[in-house]
């Protein structure tokens, strides 16, 4: 009976022991939770005084907040420009002038004509190379230029452009001529240059657009769209305005 019931004394302390050991990491632990607080607590009471000191400094002189407004962003710009000192910025813009010239009555043998232009402007101070352009219509089956623009005799794959007593010569680029475009929808063209020089413009000039009136059923809605391609522009760019024909 001695020895069962010294065991049983043995087994109570050691649970004891445990708990106590347990109750020790519980105050451990929440001394450290204590002393991190604590020390956020300060922290904030830190920022909280800095803030406050500043802008009492601000109030009492307000020329230093208007000459730190003024020079944040400038040191920005020049951070930015200090990153990319070689690498010049294109500015390619192109848009359409253009008229739309109606038939007084609807009849099969009197169409729509769209006359116009489209302009590539380079506002860059570098020159830009092989440009490029395309003409993009929604509806494939009506792609089409004529007009003032007409074919080649010595190259059926060129356009020669007659403006002002000078000839202009646009061409197709690779096979994308005006029968593909009856399929894809798209004229795609370059220039008589390599390059648009710096601050410069070329004009696309002069084209027709002419749309049948049996095209059309009860309404049409056509719309031309203008892309600029480049080797400093492989993406594209699209003009500014498109040409736009509605009939209801």
């Amino acid at each position: 009976m001695t020895e069962e019931r010294s065991n049983t004394q043995d087994k109570k302390m050691i649970q004891l022991n445990q708990k106590l050991l347990h109750y020790r990491s519980e105050v451990v632990k929440q001394d450290r939770i204590l002393a991190d607080q604590h020390k956020r607590l300060l922290d904030q009471d830190e920022v909280i005084h800095e803030l406050t000191a500043r802008i009492e400094e601000l109030a009492n002189n307000p020329a230093i907040a208007i000459q730190e407004e003024v020079a944040e962003p400038l040191q920005s710009e020049a951070n930015h420009e200090a990153k990319e000192p070689n690498e010049p910025t294109i500015h390619i813009d192109s848009y359409f002038t253009y008229a739309i010239m109606a038939p007084f009555e609807t009849k099969d043998d009197e169409p729509f004509v769209i006359k116009g232009h489209m302009v590539i402007e380079n506002r860059s101070s570098t020159s830009f190379i092989n440009p490029v352009i395309c003409l993009s219509f929604n509806k494939p089956a009506l792609a089409n230029l004529s007009g003032r623009i007409e074919r080649s005799k010595t190259n059926l794959n060129q356009y020669s452009v007659s403006r002002d007593g000078v000839t202009d010569t646009w061409r197709f680029v690779e096979d994308k001529d005006d029968k593909q475009a009856k399929e894809t929808g798209q004229f795609w063209l370059t220039p008589p240059i390599d390059e648009i020089p710096a601050q410069s413009t070329i004009t696309f000039s002069d084209f027709e657009i002419i749309i049948p009136t049996q095209a059309q059923d009860k309404s049409l809605s056509l719309q031309v769209s203008g892309y600029v391609y480049g080797a400093e522009l492989p993406e594209g760019k699209a003009s500014l305005n498109t040409i736009t024909l509605t009939v209801s």
